[in-house]
C-alpha cells in the first residue's frame, strides 16, 4: 500500500483530500485502499487503517465539510464516538437512524445544542447503544422517555450532560432504576443538570440510588439535600452511608427568595468524606467541628458567602476557618463581606492560584499579617468586584502587596477600584512585571490610562485581551489607538469596550467574550 505524505505546512492534507472529493469518488472501491497511512512532520507513519472511518469523520466536522451523504460512507460498526461540535444541522431523524443502525459500538456521543432534531431523532441516537459510556444531550429535546430508554439500554453509562433539556423528577427516577425492573445506569459518576425541571425531592432519590456518583452539577442547593439525607440515617439510627460526591453548595442559584439554610445544616458534610471543593454560609463556619474537618481533608476549592450583611465576619469566621482547611487550597471566592482581608488568605492558603473578591461592602483597615508574611507567588487569577463605597487606601494597602508578589498571574479583573491608577501601577511594576498576564479587564475603574495599558504590552508577552467599561481614561479612541500599537507590533490582541464583540486585529477572526 502506498504512504501518501503531506506536505510540512499541512500535516492533515491527505485527509483533507479525501474529505473534498465529490460524492462520484466515494463510489469508487479504492476510497478505503489508497489512504491507509499518512506521514506527519517527523515522517513517522501515521496508521489510519485501525480506524480510517473515525478519522475521516472527524475531520469532516472539525473542518465544516460533512454532508449527510457523508454518512453513507463513513458511518460504520469500528466508529467509538461521535461528536457533533459543529455541522448540527445535517442531522434529522434519517441520519440519526443510520448512525444508530450503523454503529453499534459507540461509547461517546455529543449532540450538544442540537435544538432542530426531533425527539424521534435524539432517541435513536442515544439509546441503542449497549457500551455508551459518555452522553452530551444539553439542550436537545430529550425528556422522561429518554430517560427510560437509557435506562433499558444502556448500562454501562458514566457521563451525562442533560442540561436545558425536558427531563423532571420522573425522568431521574428512570434513569436511575427506581421502577419494578430495577433496570438504570447505576454506573454514573457524572450528571449536569442544570436548568431542567426538577426538585429536591428527585435530586434526593438520585443522589442515594446513584452510588459511583461523584461530579453533580445542579443550581438547586445540594447541601440542603444532603443534609435531608443526613437526618434519615440519625432519625432512623443508621450508620452512616459515605457518599462519593466531590462538590457541595450550600447555596441555590435557582431560588433567589429562598431563606439561607439554617447553619447547622453543614453536619451534612459528614457524609462526604471525598469532597473537594464547597459553597457555604459564614454563619456555617462556626459549626464545624474535627469530624467535619476529617470530611474537609481534601478541599481545594472553597466559596463563602455573607448572605445576612453582617459586619466584620470575615475576620471573624472566615480567617480561622482559613487556618484550618487552607493549607491544600487552590481556588477561593468571597461575597458580601465588609472587611476582607486578602493577605491572610496568603498567609493560610499559600498554593492558593485564583482568588475571587465578589461584591466587596469593605475592606480590612488594619490587615492581620505583616507584609513580610505575605506572598501570591502561586497566584494566577485576582477579580476585584467593590460594591459599595470603600476605603480606597485600605484596598490599595492590599492589592498593591498582593500584585506585587504575584509574579504569575495571568487574569487581572477589577470593578470599582479606584486606587488602581497609573501612578499605582508604576510603582507595582517595579517589583513586578507581569510576563504571565493575558487578560485585563477593567469596570469601572477611573484612574486608569492607556499609558499602563501600553506599559503591560512591553512587558507581559502573553498580553493579548482587554475588556473595559466605563472608565473614565479609557475613551473609545484609547483603545482604538491601542489597538493599533498591538497590530504594529504584529501581536494578536483583542480589544473590547463594554460586552461587545471584540476588535482583534491581524485580520483574525473576532470572537466573542466569554466572561
Amino acid at each position: 500500500m502506498p504512504v501518501l505524505k503531506s506536505p510540512p505546512s499541512l500535516q492533515r492534507s491527505c485527509l483533507d483530500v479525501v474529505c473534498r472529493l465529490p460524492q462520484e469518488e466515494w463510489d469508487r472501491p479504492h476510497i478505503a485502499v489508497w489512504l491507509p497511512k499518512i506521514t506527519n512532520r517527523t515522517n513517522q507513519p501515521h496508521n489510519l487503517s485501525a480506524n480510517l472511518y473515525q478519522a475521516l469523520l472527524d475531520h469532516l466536522i472539525q473542518t465544516e465539510q460533512l454532508q449527510s451523504w457523508h454518512l453513507d460512507y463513513v458511518a460504520h460498526e469500528s466508529l467509538k464516538w461521535i461528536r457533533f461540535q459543529k455541522c448540527l444541522k445535517i442531522l434529522d431523524n434519517d441520519s440519526a437512524l443510520l448512525l444508530s443502525s450503523r454503529c453499534p459500538n459507540l461509547q461517546d456521543v455529543f449532540i450538544n445544542s442540537c435544538t432542530h432534531l426531533p425527539l424521534l431523532g435524539v432517541n435513536c441516537l442515544v439509546c441503542n447503544f449497549s457500551n455508551l459510556r459518555v452522553l452530551d444531550i444539553t439542550n436537545t429535546k430529550a425528556d422522561d422517555d429518554t430517560m427510560a430508554m437509557l435506562a433499558d439500554r444502556c448500562p454501562e453509562l458514566q457521563k451525562l450532560d442533560m442540561t436545558g433539556t425536558n427531563v423532571t423528577d420522573i425522568g431521574l427516577f428512570e434513569l436511575c432504576g427506581l421502577r419494578e425492573s430495577g433496570k438504570g445506569c447505576k454506573k454514573i459518576n457524572r450528571i449536569m443538570i442544570y436548568g431542567i425541571q426538577v426538585t429536591l425531592f428527585g435530586l434526593s432519590y438520585m443522589i442515594k440510588a446513584l452510588k459511583q456518583l461523584k461530579q453533580l452539577g445542579t443550581e438547586h442547593n445540594t447541601g440542603l439535600v444532603l443534609y435531608g439525607i443526613y437526618h434519615d440515617f440519625l432519625l432512623y439510627n443508621l450508620p452512616l452511608s459515605p457518599l462519593k460526591l466531590d462538590y457541595v453548595s450550600f447555596s441555590s442559584r435557582c431560588l433567589n427568595d429562598s431563606l439561607p439554610v439554617p447553619a447547622s445544616y453543614i453536619q451534612a458534610l459528614k457524609l462526604c468524606p471525598n469532597v473537594t471543593g464547597v459553597v457555604l454560609r459564614s454563619a456555617m463556619l462556626a459549626n464545624v467541628d474535627e469530624e467535619i474537618l476529617q470530611s474537609l481533608s481534601l478541599l481545594d476549592t472553597l466559596e463563602v458567602e455573607e448572605d445576612e450583611y453582617r459586619q466584620l465576619t470575615f475576620q471573624r469566621e472566615v480567617v480561622p476557618f482559613l487556618s484550618r482547611v487552607g493549607a491544600k487550597m487552590q481556588s477561593v471566592t468571597f461575597t458580601g463581606f465588609s472587611d476582607v482581608d486578602m493577605l491572610a488568605v496568603s498567609v493560610h492558603c499559600p498554593k492558593v492560584q485564583e482568588l475571587s473578591l465578589e461584591y466587596v461592602h469593605g475592606i480590612a483597615e488594619h490587615p492581620t499579617q505583616q507584609v513580610k508574611d505575605c506572598t501570591f507567588h502561586d497566584l494566577t487569577s485576582l477579580s476585584v468586584e467593590i460594591y459599595d463605597e470603600v476605603s480606597q487606601e485600605a484596598l490599595q494597602y492590599q492589592l498593591e502587596r498582593v500584585l506585587k508578589t504575584a509574579p504569575n498571574l495571568t487574569m487581572l479583573h477589577l470593578w470599582g477600584v479606584d486606587c488602581f491608577t497609573d501612578d499605582f501601577m508604576a510603582n507595582v511594576m517595579q517589583y513586578n512585571k507581569f510576563e504571565f498576564l493575558w487578560s485585563l479587564r477593567l469596570i469601572e475603574c477611573h484612574g486608569v490610562s492607556r499609558k499602563t495599558i501600553e506599559a503591560l504590552m512591553d512587558t507581559a508577552s502573553n498580553f493579548s485581551r482587554v475588556i473595559v467599561e466605563t472608565c473614565e481614561k479609557l475613551k473609545k479612541s484609547d483603545l482604538e489607538d491601542i489597538k493599533d500599537l498591538a497590530a504594529s507590533k504584529n501581536l494578536s490582541f483583542n480589544v473590547m469596550q463594554g460586552w461587545g464583540r471584540p476588535s482583534e486585529t491581524n485580520n483574525e477572526e473576532g470572537q466573542w467574550a466569554a466572561m
